[in-house]
């Protein structure tokens, strides 16, 4: 089994793209999805549910089992639980852990980021660097391969 753990901020395709490129670049397909979101950003989940459904499959998963998680964004202790109690659960079944740190506000990621180091291993955790505004919020095939990076913190950093 494998999980992944994202933060759903205002552009869904920096939701989306990361997930999409990890599939396809680095054979990350995950059986289960945890998507952390805020008040502002609940819209966007029907939507990008569907397209994370959609790539698993087309990748031959099967469909994920997705779970969202509501966060209120100024309780920041709350925050980091939520990420810590996810990551803790995902520990205690053995699953494999990817951690997509690049949606969403900057606190939620380094709070997501510190989880998962603080508590031992993590399989994974993505990066993607988008070169350049003209790409931002564009879906991932449509991106130039020399304008996007998918980055994994654990192995060129040996973070973990």
């Amino acid at each position: 089994m494998r999980c992944w753990i994202t933060t759903v901020g205002p552009s869904p395709f920096a939701v989306i793209n990361t997930l999409w490129a990890a599939v396809e670049r680095d054979g990350w397909l995950p059986d289960k999805i945890h998507m952390v979101f805020t008040e502002d950003t609940s819209r966007l989940l029907p939507g990008i549910s569907l397209v994370m459904e959609r790539i698993s499959l087309e990748f031959g998963g099967d469909k994920p089992q997705i779970y969202c998680h509501s966060i209120d964004e100024m309780d920041l202790s709350g925050v980091l639980g939520t990420y810590t109690a996810i990551i803790g659960k995902e520990r205690k079944e053995r699953t494999g852990i990817a951690i997509d740190i690049t949606p969403g506000r900057k606190y939620m990621s380094a709070f997501s980021l510190y989880a998962g180091l603080k508590g031992g291993s993590i399989d994974r955790i993505y990066y993607m660097h988008i070169m350049g505004r003209k790409y931002m919020n564009v879906p991932y095939p449509l991106i130039p391969c020399n304008y996007c990076r998918l980055e994994d913190l654990v192995s060129i950093g040996g973070v973990i």
